[in-house]
């Protein structure tokens, strides 16, 4: 979790992307902003030298345009308590930087705050929201002003090349909610449908579309149609299909009656995950057992919000989120949609986990088409052994 922020307040920030099934029945919490520009189409042909700024976070969100960005929120250092500080109550503090606003995207968290997980553990856990106009994750834990990042490989590899030392511990998407979204009458199912279509895109998403042509070997070929967070382009037939967050352009479409097909950049084989949590190598060496028992937390908040759904979107709608103006009903669907991502292939007995073979096969091959070009061992940018022990704890 995305993202979106270009998109009325989503994950991003929700991050998600529907894992095996289409998100043909889906329908957004926000409504969709019709900001299209002026129709302009440019015929794309392959090209090399991508780098990893198109791929950064913040691009990959506003490229895809939808769910709320993981742009992260205001460093605080000054008025949060320092890392690994006491709370109030004497508990340890563990701050996560959330990557968008406090939509539905994050309900695992709120119920983990709710019902006491983080206080079982001996942890006070604030959330700071995201925003269009904060520091991304990254900037903010290096900074000190929180000690949890929610950022993507993608971000957390460009963050090494600027000596921030930070380490996965686990992600809550398993599956990126980065897709593509198409009318149910002119399909596009494969990454061979994309091939000559006109594809809406807004600036730097053309790195996701021509990075799955490559990984599928074929041709890069399509017409390129600029347009903003809304979806007027598609229904008015001005593209063919929508670079999307599969969460939030085509669930706004159903909420309208339109009958669409969605899928998603891992189901077109680049795979990917979102909200990965990241920490400073740092603070995970000098308190480990913080972290873990955060993990345990925020794990056990997610299974909560697989099972009672309804509980996590009042906390998003009533409270955490009470100041969006979150529509109940739309929250409600999203959060029943984001568990598909949530699960992925693994279902619960692998929630909040990240398996390192998958990382270094399939996300890194995804990386390296978006023109990542130098990537780490898988062994330096990930510790497994947290998600272990929180999920047998």
């Amino acid at each position: 979790m995305g993202d979106p922020a270009d998109l009325a307040g989503q994950f991003p920030a929700r991050l998600r992307g529907h894992g095996p099934r289409r998100a043909e029945d889906t329908f957004s919490p926000l409504p969709a902003q019709e900001l299209n520009g002026t129709k302009k189409t440019e015929r794309h042909q392959e090209k090399d030298g991508l780098t990893v700024d198109q791929f950064s976070r913040r691009g990959f969100l506003r490229t895809t345009v939808a769910l709320g960005g993981l742009s992260a929120a205001g460093l605080l250092t000054a008025c949060s308590p320092s890392s690994g500080g006491g709370s109030a109550d004497g508990g340890k503090v563990v701050r996560t930087q959330l990557s968008w606003l406090k939509t539905v995207t994050f309900a695992g968290f709120y119920i983990a705050e709710e019902q006491g997980y983080f206080k079982e553990e001996g942890l006070s856990a604030p959330l700071l929201a995201g925003g269009p106009n904060i520091p991304d994750a990254v900037s903010v834990v290096t900074a000190g002003g929180a000690d949890v990042a929610l950022v993507d490989f993608g971000a957390l590899i460009k963050a090494r090349e600027s000596e921030a030392d930070l380490v996965a511990i686990g992600a809550v998407f398993q599956e990126s909610p980065g897709g593509f979204v198409s009318l149910a009458s002119n399909p596009v199912r494969t990454a061979k449908d994309l091939v000559g279509k006109r594809i809406g895109l807004s600036p730097g998403a053309e790195v996701m579309v021509e990075a799955i042509l490559k990984i599928n070997k074929l041709p890069v070929r399509y017409e390129r149609v600029p347009v903003g967070a809304g979806t007027t382009a598609l229904t008015k037939g001005d593209c063919d299909v929508m670079a999307c967050y599969v969460t939030a352009q085509p669930l706004a479409l159903e909420q309208q009656g339109v009958r669409v097909v969605s899928v998603t950049q891992g189901q077109l084989g680049m795979p990917d995950y979102a909200l990965v949590m990241a920490v400073k190598r740092a603070d995970l060496a000098a308190d480990r057992a913080r972290f873990v028992g955060y993990l345990r937390a925020v794990i056990r908040g997610y299974r909560h919000n697989l099972k009672d759904p309804a509980l996590g979107t009042k906390l998003a709608v009533e409270k955490y989120g009470k100041d969006l103006g979150l529509d109940p009903a739309a929250a409600r669907r999203e959060n029943e949609v984001q568990a598909a991502l949530i699960r992925g292939a693994t279902g619960d007995r692998g929630l909040g986990s990240i398996d390192p073979d998958r990382l270094a096969g399939p996300v890194y091959a995804g990386l390296r088409a978006r023109g990542v070009s130098t990537l780490p061992p898988v062994s330096s940018v990930l510790d497994t052994s947290l998600a272990k022990e929180a999920l047998v704890g």
